[in-house]
């Protein structure tokens, strides 16, 4: 079992890689390998739209994006993590996602093996988007086949790491860690 987690934050030691490393350490307690990546720091370029993944099996663009795809394609749960700014992922998590296109023959259908199990994370400062990241797990849900087992998060995270001083939200996202690994 494999359960790898992206890091959709600039913030280095924030609250959203908190909560990802918390799930991922779930999994690890059942006996997962897992990885993380933090998209901040690597070199990921935007989708060009030149169509070139839709007749050969991979995006025509070398960039960090190429072992990201054999990591998923490979990975048995996933988990992104991004902040909520102005009402919606990260530029970073956005960024990752729109390259996601290359798993998608024409009409649709992706090409990324389905029965993978997710969840979600998601920080932010004000406001209450949590219907942007249900959106978005039914989206995955629906594109990928992925089974999402949990969204984790909420709002008044601004500070640095605050999100440690909320053991309930801690225990939950571990227990969601767990949960990808059933």
């Amino acid at each position: 079992m494999k359960v790898i987690g992206f890091v959709g934050s600039p913030r280095k030691n924030g609250n959203t890689q908190l909560l990802v490393e918390k799930i991922l350490a779930g999994s690890a307690a059942e006996g997962a390998e897992t990885k993380i990546f933090y998209l901040n720091v690597l070199n990921i370029k935007g989708c060009q739209a030149c169509n070139y993944c839709k007749t050969h099996d991979h995006c025509r663009q070398e960039d960090d994006m190429t072992q990201l795809y054999e990591e998923l394609i490979t990975a048995d749960g996933v988990v992104i993590g991004s902040p909520i700014y102005m009402g919606y992922l990260s530029a970073q998590t956005k960024l990752f996602f729109d390259r996601l296109y290359a798993f998608f023959n024409p009409g649709a259908v992706s090409r990324l093996p389905r029965g993978k199990k997710g969840a979600l994370v998601f920080a932010q400062g004000g406001g209450d988007d949590i219907e942007v990241l249900n959106a978005l797990a039914q989206r995955i849900s629906d594109m990928f086949g992925v089974e999402i087992k949990g969204i984790v998060g909420g709002n008044g995270m601004n500070d640095l790491g605050i999100v440690k001083n909320n053991q309930e939200l801690m225990n939950k996202a571990f227990e969601v860690g767990k949960e990808l690994t059933k």
